[in-house]
């Protein structure tokens, strides 16, 4: 411990010189500065315990294909061989 106001301390992450008084000792024992402490993490209040904040909008602007894409041919309509659809691809 510090013995006078005017201590000085090292943080041991960035390695910069603080008064001894500012340092803060994060969840691994280390003294770190204000700017390298990421707050106060134990087994209930650790950042990979805690489940993401993950919201999945649901909402489709057009769900229908567009009608370039032809889906609505009937079995006859369609192409039978690779020959038929080769030339239909290089086409579009």
């Amino acid at each position: 411990m510090a013995s006078t106001k005017r201590a000085l301390g090292i943080c041991d992450i960035c390695g910069f010189q603080y008064p001894h008084r500012s340092l803060i000792k994060n969840s691994y024992g280390m003294l770190v500065c204000p700017a390298d402490y990421e707050g106060k993490f134990d087994l209930k209040n650790h950042p990979q315990n805690k489940s993401p904040d993950v919201k999945d909008s649901e909402f489709i602007k057009n769900p229908r294909p567009p009608s370039y894409l032809e889906r609505n041919k009937t079995w006859e309509q369609a192409a039978t061989n690779f020959e038929d659809a080769t030339n239909y691809w290089n086409l579009i």
